[in-house]
């Protein structure tokens, strides 16, 4: 029976061994790769996640603002209707909301929101804008 040269051995355990690393570094390559794919996804959802924030805050300063507007136009409704001579009572009983949210109406143009109607007399008006207290209809007092 023949006996294995030492040599051959050694050149059969080098070409197993090149082959086991063959295949693991065929494996560190495959497991890189997917490595890598995830970082990129992971890296998208975070831009994802940044645009998303951007767009709510978007949305929220937009809504802020057309809900600012429209609280705006109902108070202005609500001005001219004090203008009009009526008292907070009656406004909120009408509108179906809290007296204290029928804001009283400013002192400085007598309730009126526009400069043009300021600037107008109605029926009625004398030189004087201002009445005596004791003609004025009287209105509850919320201090």
């Amino acid at each position: 029976m023949a006996e294995v040269r030492k040599s051959a051995k050694q050149t059969e355990a080098r070409r197993r061994a090149r082959e086991k690393a063959a295949e693991f570094r065929e494996r560190q390559d495959k497991l890189e790769q997917l490595a890598v794919d995830y970082f990129v996804a992971a890296d998208s959802l975070d831009e994802i996640d940044a645009a998303t924030e951007k767009e709510i805050a978007a949305v929220r300063a937009r809504a802020e603002k057309q809900s600012a507007d429209a609280r705006s136009e109902a108070d202005a409704v609500m001005q001219r209707m004090l203008a009009l001579g009526i008292t907070r009572a009656e406004v909120a009983s009408r509108l179906g909301v809290a007296l204290r949210d029928v804001k009283k109406a400013p002192a400085g143009n007598g309730g009126e929101t526009s400069s043009t109607e300021a600037a107008q007399p109605t029926e009625g008006e004398g030189k004087s804008a201002e009445v005596p207290a004791e003609q004025r209809e009287s209105e509850p007092s919320f201090a």
